[in-house]
């Protein structure tokens, strides 16, 4: 049986405070949720989880220490600069 540890990865203040920015600035309420760094014991597999911001149903999934934010999931990259118009299509 799989042993698996989660570890919280904490959050760059810089790219948290960039994406509420961004998010205030288009009048939309985003909340946070921390990612991990998933670990399966007794193996040399590790894996981390993006940091998610949610807009209202809309997930946004990011990295510390990268201007990419991907919409949904891993295959929808959203740069930085992007970010602004992207949101206020939403909906």
């Amino acid at each position: 049986m799989l042993k698996i540890k989660r570890d919280i990865l904490i959050f760059d203040d810089e790219i948290k405070e960039r994406l509420e920015f961004i998010a205030n600035y288009t009048n939309k309420k985003a909340t946070f949720k921390n990612g991990n760094v998933v670990n399966i014991i007794d193996t040399n597999l590790h894996y981390i989880e993006p940091h998610i911001m949610f807009i209202g149903k809309h997930k946004f999934l990011f990295f510390n220490y990268n201007t990419d934010i991907y919409y949904e999931s891993l295959n929808t990259k959203i740069e930085m600069k992007n970010l602004k118009q992207f949101i206020e299509n939403l909906d």
